[in-house]
Formats: C-alpha cells, structure tokens, sequence
C-alpha cells in the first residue's frame, strides 16, 4: 500500500482534499479581510454640533427664572384621571385573569 497521501490510481485521499480545501478557505477569508479594511481619511471629522455653539437657541426656549416647570402642568380634570387609573387597572387585571383562565383551561385544571 502507499504510504503517501494518494491512493494507487494517484488520486487524492479524503484527508488531503479536505486539509486542502480548508487551507483554502483560509487563505480566502483571510484575503477578504484584508481587502475591505478601509485605509483612513484624509478628510475633515465631521462637525459635532455642541450646546455651547447653539446656547442661545436654547435659552430662548427655556421658561422664565422662578418658574416651576414638570411636564404635566395641572390644572387636572378629576373625572378624567379616576377614569383613566381605573381603566388602566382593569385592563391589566383583565388580561392577567383571562391568561391564567386560559391556561387553566388548556391544561386540564379546570373543566
């Protein structure tokens, strides 16, 4: 029997054609890699846009000194907020009763 890497008819074993194929795709990706890195730019960076260069924009916009600003300002309409926490609650009561009913349901608990 041959000793080498080749069977009688002089063809290729299994191993050599994969130990080449692999050193191949090595070579490839590694080839690949190489050609996409991007050499740096001799271009200006991009201006990065600071508050202290549109500060007085800023300040335009501000409440007056003393002012206490929140998001919401009242005054609120009462009915409106007890309607709204009342339906927030019951549709995330709702939805988790209904999911556990379900559940039950699907897994034979209940009948």
């Amino acid at each position: 029997p041959p000793q080498n890497n080749t069977t009688f008819n002089n063809q290729p074993t299994k191993n050599t054609i994969h130990t080449t194929t692999m050193i191949a795709s090595t070579a490839l990706r590694n080839a690949a890699r190489v050609g996409s890195k991007r050499s740096m730019s001799t271009a200006a960076a991009p201006k990065q846009h600071k508050a202290k260069d549109m500060w007085s924009t800023l300040e335009k916009t501000r409440p007056p000194p003393g002012h206490a600003h929140t998001v919401f300002e009242p005054p609120y309409s009462t009915p409106v907020v007890a309607g709204m926490v009342i339906g927030v609650l019951s549709t995330g009561y709702g939805m988790m009763y209904f999911g556990m009913r379900h559940q039950q349901y699907k897994q034979g608990y209940w009948k």
